[in-house]
């Protein structure tokens, strides 16, 4: 399978257990609708001609914002476009880009979407397409690493509460509000997940994935009772390559071995490991 392409190694999103500190499927995580908090804050413009109201139920990861995308349809902000933003509490400061696309849902939130590819699928995907930099502020164990400047080694939950105190302090607060979410919560564990990205082996799952939608196009496959088939497409039609490595010896060991004591920035891809 590696010969053919089908197994790689790489670094992309994975689903994170900070308890177990190891990559999960998307099968072992669970989602729970639970009552949760949007945060409103100003994003302040660096030219210092006003903010962009923003939205989001995780302050803490506005230490690793890359951008703030609004819709290019929104007059609100379209003027916005091109011009930059500073980051709270960077150390040093950090100007971000505002960028334009119509993936942002002007009725949610604010219109505004504060973009943190490292942390989060979407972010991830919207920076491939803007060529956004990815700033990963966490320890394997979930706590803050040295990306979020003082608040370096503090847990993500309560980085999350010193971080708003902060932005209340500063004037940057606009309102918090109650707000239902879907949390993905380790199957084994309980926690939260935390996405991260990760370098873990994959396999490629569109070609598989493609045959498996047409052989119930065909009618190859027969989902008794026949609704059952929009589940079918609705995980097949929107799956990504699948994460098979985990940090802990769960199951089967994957077959790979690396060399020892040798120099790894002299080895090529393929001799990195057997």
């Amino acid at each position: 399978l590696h010969k053919r392409g089908l197994i790689y190694k790489g670094e992309y999103m994975v689903n994170w257990s900070p308890n177990l500190q190891t990559a999960v499927s998307d099968l072992e995580v669970e989602y729970f609708e639970e009552l949760g908090k949007l945060y409103h804050f100003k994003y302040e413009l660096s030219d210092g001609t006003g903010f962009i109201p923003v939205a989001t139920t995780r302050p803490e990861t506005i230490l690793g914002d890359t951008a703030v995308c609004v819709n290019p349809n929104d007059s609100r902000f379209s003027n916005l476009i091109g011009k930059t933003v500073r980051v709270p509490f960077s150390d040093p400061i950090r100007h971000i880009p505002v960028i334009g696309d119509d993936y942002v849902d002007i009725s949610f939130g604010t219109g505004a979407l504060k973009v943190t590819p490292a942390h989060d699928i979407n972010d991830y995907e919207l920076s491939k397409k803007h060529s956004l930099p990815l700033i990963n502020i966490m320890n394997k164990d979930g706590s803050i690493n040295e990306n979020g400047g003082k608040f370096k080694g503090l847990d993500r939950f309560v980085c999350r509460d010193q971080l708003w105190k902060d932005i209340e302090a500063n004037g940057l607060a606009i309102k918090v509000e109650p707000h239902t979410q879907r949390v993905p919560r380790s199957q084994r564990g309980g926690e939260v997940i935390e996405p991260m990205v990760s370098a873990q082996w994959f396999c490629r799952m569109d070609n598989m994935a493609k045959r498996a939608v047409d052989a119930a196009k065909t009618g190859d496959i027969e989902f008794v009772p026949n609704r059952f088939d929009k589940i079918w497409y609705n995980w097949l039609e929107n799956i990504h390559d699948w994460c098979i490595s985990r940090q802990l010896w769960w199951g089967h060991r994957i077959p790979v071995f690396y060399p020892v004591g040798l120099d790894d920035s002299t080895l090529s891809s393929t001799d990195k490991y057997i």
